[in-house]
């Protein structure tokens, strides 16, 4: 018997929803996507970036929407899809990059530390995720989410527990939703990212602290943030690929004097 289940359209014919496009990693994933995809939803809290961003791309001739949200408000979740749903029939990829990256030794870390990693880098991408599966239900459509993780979640890197507590969660999010959802056509996978090299790593890490963070990747080096927006192109396209975690850290998960 044939499988009814819905299925994903062609990567040229779906529209895109990333978080946190205004800058850094988001951007890249914009840039890369634009070109092969239908439409662009860029969400993010910097309006004034975002919106430069949207008419970037639109200057080029993609189809991009901005939206200014803080994805921590309780109604921003639906409201974003709301407005993919109004712009354009409603969306069929969300790339859940939104997030903070905040470290702190155990006993420095504040519970408002630990809650503001929680609800921006665990409530924000669940509760989105649900109102995208919810659109993608009514509407009998398959469609494919990618969150943003990281190598912290899969191997122990001390004085950053509050923030690999939060995006462990994610990856454990990750693996049950793909199997929640399959019977939906929704794929959802986590691309676990180490070092990645945007401006604001560039700019915040000391010299020697980021010198040191190379010493332990064997590439010994950081990502570009196109190398990861390309990862992100594969895993759209990757219509097999569900509950997987594609690391994307130039082997420091797997080395031994990390």
């Amino acid at each position: 018997m044939a499988d009814a289940r819905p299925v994903e359209r062609p990567l040229h014919e779906r529209v895109v929803v990333v978080t946190g496009a205004a800058k850094g990693l988001g951007d890249a994933i914009a840039r890369e996507l634009a070109p092969r995809c239908a439409a662009l939803l860029l969400a993010d809290l910097d309006a004034e970036r975002v919106e430069a961003q949207a008419d970037r791309l639109r200057a080029e001739g993609r189809k991009a929407t901005a939206w200014v949200a803080d994805l921590t408000d309780p109604g921003s979740a639906g409201a974003l899809i709301d407005v993919a749903d109004a712009e354009f029939g409603g969306a069929d990829v969300l790339v859940n990059n939104a997030g903070i990256v905040e470290y702190a030794p155990l006993a420095e870390t504040s519970r408002e530390l630990f809650r503001r990693l929680m609800a921006v880098d665990v409530e924000s991408v669940y509760f989105l995720t649900q109102a995208f599966a919810d659109s993608l239900r009514r509407r009998e459509s398959g469609g494919c989410v990618v969150n943003l993780g990281t190598s912290h979640a899969l191997t122990g890197v001390g004085g950053t527990s509050a923030y690999s507590t939060a995006k462990g969660a994610v990856h454990a999010m990750t693996r049950a939703l793909a199997v929640e959802l399959a019977p939906l056509g929704i794929r959802v996978n986590t691309l676990a990212l180490g070092t990645t090299l945007t401006e604001r790593v560039r700019s915040e890490l000391a010299p020697e602290l980021l010198r040191k963070r190379m010493r332990q990747i064997p590439l010994a080096r950081g990502a570009r943030p196109q190398e990861a927006a390309a990862a992100v192109a594969y895993l759209l396209d990757a219509g097999f690929a569900t509950g997987t975690e594609l690391v994307l850290d130039g082997g420091f998960t797997v080395f031994g004097d990390a």
